[in-house]
């Protein structure tokens, strides 16, 4: 049996990285599959049989810089993680080293202007004073930057060398090293050199620029990556530690790992509930928008469901516990999103594929560039300044070509999508989901439980004409006995008549015999006489009169959803009943919503006809299949996707499981203690029909989030490639500097992850 883990990865950096550690670990036995991803620095592994140790994990990759750390071990101390920690700590000696290297940073860009401005006679040269002291400082400081923030750039190259694998910091770390070798030199043995080299130019400023905003850059990419999986962050807050149980008649405070089902526990006003539950004692409103999304409070009674993670408000409540803690609500939830998080979308594995190979085609792209400028460059410029050139082009090569923009184009948007989504009450289990959502063209709505409420409303009790005339004190008694007949009957349209009737000022009177005819209806004794309450087929039976002459007696009414039953005695019908589906409050609107976005909307339901007709006609569902098996809900699933549509199916996940598994998109409608269902791809907490339009707008804004970020990185790359490689040299007598290549390098990153950042504050319809 198949097992998975999710760890957390150090030393992991770039696009390339994300390819490497995929293909080291997913070749060690015992691993069946694994997925890495870079915005959350995770990977997931499936084991084909019983978990490996992690020395197994490292085993292959440790060499190359990377390590699986555990991710479920907690630090016990404020509820954080290790990987929070180390997180924490690496920003802070990240934010120590900056404040040295930033000063440095600003040094060598004034050089670089200064003397750049100066040989256009814009501003005076410099002294020879000052020229000497940048001359002398400038060495000091690249050694600084290199051999301090710069060392993972060094071990990279050392890996390099030694295993051939070749990531992000390998290109990096051969311009850097290049290009300082190449300026000790020349200032060490000026002299000596001076005849061969052009000794007066150095690119000491292109170490520390390079290394110094590329760290500077990762600094404020880490911090932005941190905000795209705040959500999960702040669903793992919602996550109680203790909580106050009853036991022996005292009040204890115990872990919540301790708590066992059956255990009562107490929750005061203004704390969080800690349990999924039953409220034994009290009431109280509570604040469930952290797991639904819905900001209005849920009034709490003798008997109602609570769930872990939800603020209790007013009142005093005691809860029986229903789940263990790590079975709750928000663990599944928490569950669902994290597995999303760490899930791939079909274009996210062909971006890794293509940076698994990228850098490689750089370090061949950055030595033709070399070699070039050193075969034609010296007849116009002579050996000296032909080598410094080369050099340069071929450094600005390398480190404009960086994939990271590329590795995190994809991964960022899903993260924050996801992440948008479970705020706000719509589940998300896996990145293919919501690129298919994305794409969806027709969505197909079963009706019970989706688009109406799992129970029914009562319109009215009528008498019949042939009653007598006392019309009321006989509407009264039928009342009565229809109550007295339903209140015990645990068939969902007895239940509905008896609640309508519950709030009803209706006699009570005491029935005997009661009994249940399957598919009829229901019969019962009241001083001597025998009465019947059901369909009109069973009403025709037990009275001998046809069912024409029985609908005559009210006016030939019908209701509009094909729902009556009658009551009636031996020889004649007494009363009917109408009723009809409840229709949710926003199913209308949203129908017309999902209609406005270009989606054809089909509603198919086991219900007959003129229900499902009348539900349709209501809410503006033009194309409707009434009296459907599951069987017949897939069929009418394929067919549309025969026609080469896209299609979702919404559902409640149980009888309509075919059919869901069948969609390209399956969608269920949860009432926020179910959430864990297996045959859908989208949960939407609360039973919220409000939130169908809101999960296809989500996708389809993530969805262009990840191909605006896409066609940023390639089309980055497309044109700076070729510019850093010195283009447009021949013509136009200009090219790119290593340093603003990094510096432009580092921008690209971090514009990527702010423009996915956009999506936490959308607007979803």
């Amino acid at each position: 049996m198949s097992t998975a883990k999710i760890y957390t990865i150090k030393g992991m950096h770039c696009a390339s990285c994300v390819t490497l550690i995929q293909d080291k670990v997913g070749k060690v036995p015992g691993v069946a599959s694994v997925s890495v991803g870079l915005a959350n620095e995770k990977a997931k592994v499936t084991f084909s049989g019983p978990e490996l140790s992690l020395e197994m994990m490292n085993r292959d990759i440790a060499p190359l810089g990377y390590i699986f750390e555990d991710d479920a071990k907690k630090d016990t101390m404020n509820g954080m993680d290790h990987r929070t920690m180390h997180h924490a700590m690496g920003e802070q000696a990240i934010a120590f080293e900056m404040r040295f290297v930033i000063p440095m940073v600003v040094f060598s860009f004034v050089m670089m202007f200064w003397e750049a401005l100066a040989d256009n006679a814009l501003v005076p040269k410099m002294s020879t004073t000052v020229y000497e002291v940048f001359h002398h400082l400038m060495p000091i400081f690249a050694t600084f930057v290199l051999f301090g923030i710069g060392r993972r750039y060094i071990k990279a190259v050392w890996i390099f060398l030694r295993t051939g694998i070749a990531n992000m910091d390998v290109l990096v770390g051969i311009s850097t090293i290049v290009a300082f070798i190449y300026s000790f030199a020349v200032t060490a043995f000026e002299e000596t050199l001076a005849p061969y080299l052009e000794v007066t130019s150095n690119f000491y400023d292109v170490v520390i620029v390079v290394i110094g905003l590329i760290a500077l850059g990762q600094y404020f990419e880490t911090n932005a990556k941190r905000k795209t999986n705040e959500a999960l962050q702040k669903l793992a807050e919602l996550t109680s530690k203790t909580a106050l149980v009853e036991r022996n008649g005292s009040e204890i405070e115990v872990p919540i790992e301790q708590v066992v089902i059956g255990d009562v526990v107490i929750v005061k006003p203004n704390e969080r509930i800690p349990v999924d539950g039953v409220v034994a004692f009290g009431t109280s409103s509570v604040d469930e928008s952290n797991l639904t999304g819905e900001s209005v409070p849920v009034d709490k009674l003798v008997g109602a469901n609570v769930f872990a993670g939800t603020q209790n408000f007013q009142g005093i409540l005691k809860i029986r516990v229903e789940k263990d803690a790590k079975d709750t609500a928000l663990s599944h939830i928490i569950t669902i999103v994290e597995d999303a998080q760490n899930s791939k979308a079909p274009i996210e594995k062909t971006a890794d594929k293509i940076s698994g190979v990228f850098t490689y085609i750089v370090l061949v792209i950055a030595v033709i560039t070399f070699a070039s400028w050193m075969f034609f460059a010296p007849a116009s410029m002579g050996f000296a300044k032909a080598l410094a050139f080369a050099l340069s082009t071929m450094m600005a090569v390398l480190v404009i070509a960086c994939p990271c923009a590329l590795g995190l184009a994809t991964p960022t948007a899903i993260i924050t999508g996801v992440g948008t989504g479970a705020r706000r009450g719509i589940l998300i289990k896996n990145a293919e989901s919501l690129e298919k959502l994305a794409g969806v063209q027709a969505i197909v709505f079963d009706k019970t439980g989706t688009l109406t409420e799992n129970k029914l409303s009562v319109e009215g009790i009528f008498c019949a004409h042939d009653v007598g005339d006392e019309k009321s004190t006989k509407a009264t008694f039928h009342q009565s006995l229809i109550y007295a007949m339903t209140k015990s009957s645990r068939h969902p349209i007895s239940a509905s008549i008896a609640e309508w009737l519950s709030v009803s000022k209706v006699q009570n009177i005491s029935v005997s015999d009661i009994s249940e005819i399957t598919g009829k209806g229901l019969k019962a004794h009241y001083e001597g006489n025998t009465y019947y309450l059901g369909s009109i087929g069973y009403m025709s039976e037990v009275t001998g009169v046809s069912e024409d002459a029985l609908k005559k007696q009210f006016d030939g009414a019908q209701f509009e959803s094909g729902r009556e039953l009658y009551l009636a005695d031996t020889k004649t019908v007494l009363a009917l009943v109408k009723i009809h589906d409840t229709i949710k409050a926003d199913a209308q609107a949203e129908i017309a919503k999902l209609k406005a976005l270009g989606l054809r909307v089909v509603m198919a339901t086991g219900d007959n006809k003129k229900t499902g007709e009348a539900v349709a006609m209501h809410l503006g569902i033009d194309e409707v299949h009434t009296e459907v098996k599951p069987a017949d809900k897939l069929r009418i699933i394929a067919d549309l996707q025969k026609k080469g549509l896209k299609v979702a199916m919404i559902g409640d996940g149980v009888n309509d499981s075919p059919a869901l598994a069948q969609a390209d998109v399956a969608i269920s409608m949860s009432d926020g203690s179910d959430i864990a269902i297996e045959s859908s791809d989208i949960v939407l907490l609360n039973g919220d029909i409000g939130k169908v339009a809101e999960a296809v707008n989500l996708a389809k804004r993530t969805n262009r989030t990840v191909w605006q970020n896409l066609i940023w990185s390639f089309g980055y790359n497309s044109v700076g490639i070729p510019i850093a490689a010195g283009i447009l040299f021949p013509v136009y007598g200009w090219t790119l500097s290593p340093a603003i290549a990094g510096s432009i390098m580092a921008f690209e990153s971090v514009t990527v992850v702010l423009n996915s950042l956009r999506l936490k504050h959308i607007k979803l319809l």
